[in-house]
């Protein structure tokens, strides 16, 4: 197996998540307890919150390069940032790497196109909801046509990010106003809903969704775990819901 590296901490909730799932995955093709060589490198959520705040992108890009260039260093062969929003920053980050960074985006397409979604709505941070580092990739290289809330709904969705989700909390209120917002997105035409930030595969976790949620989490994780094992089986669609 290859040895790779997460790049993790924002938030630690979803941290987890990547190796718990990582390692079931890994169980679940060796039918054993066999672990995969994973390497984390967890970076201070605060930090880089702040940093986005301040629209601080070089600061978070050097940040994430550090963390990246520390475990190339110690011999990972593949490099995944547990986040969503982080991935503003790959291009730079894979630039300074002579090992491959697995962005989110075609993990995401890979489940799509397995089954068989051609618009999908997408949720997350502001970031990820405005600028194309997730949406422009799945347009541009996979013509994946997105679908976002309005902007009172991003607005929202930014609040509940930044005040609850990533500091661990997941509330049934909150869980109902993200559903309602899913909703409209199933009514402009949206045959998924990509849940385009780590924390919210936990918020739904289980929730009566009106189309099937895409859960990056678990789409990243799936990629990550073809890398390890060096195989190209194809994507298969991943339901976390349960």
């Amino acid at each position: 197996m290859k040895k790779f590296g997460l790049i993790g901490g924002t938030s630690w909730n979803s941290t987890v998540d990547y190796y718990a799932l990582i390692n079931k995955l890994i169980n679940d093709h060796h039918g054993d307890n066999t672990n995969p060589p994973l390497r984390v490198v967890s970076l201070n959520q605060k930090a880089i919150h702040d940093l986005q705040r301040s629209d601080d992108w070089d600061a978070i890009a050097d940040i994430a390069g550090a963390a990246a260039l520390e475990l190339q260093g110690i011999g990972v062969e593949g490099i995944a940032l547990c986040s969503n929003t982080q991935h503003k920053v790959f291009d730079p980050l894979q630039a300074s790497l002579s090992v491959p960074v697995l962005h989110i985006a075609d993990a995401i397409a890979a489940n799509l196109d397995a089954l068989g979604f051609e618009t999908v709505g997408l949720i997350g941070t502001r970031f990820t909801m405005t600028e194309d580092f997730i949406k422009g990739r799945l347009q541009d290289r996979y013509q994946v046509k997105t679908v976002v809330p309005t902007d009172a709904e991003q607005g929202d969705i930014q609040d509940l990010v930044y005040k609850e989700l990533s500091v661990g909390v997941f509330s049934d209120s909150t869980r109902a106003i993200f559903l309602q917002v899913i909703e409209s997105l199933s009514a402009k035409g949206a045959q998924a809903v990509i849940l385009g930030c780590t924390e919210f595969p936990i918020l739904l976790r289980g929730a009566d969704c009106p189309v099937p949620l895409i859960d990056t989490v678990a789409c990243h994780c799936e990629a990550i775990t073809r890398f390890i094992l060096d195989e190209e089986r194809p994507a298969h669609g991943v339901d976390r819901r349960a």
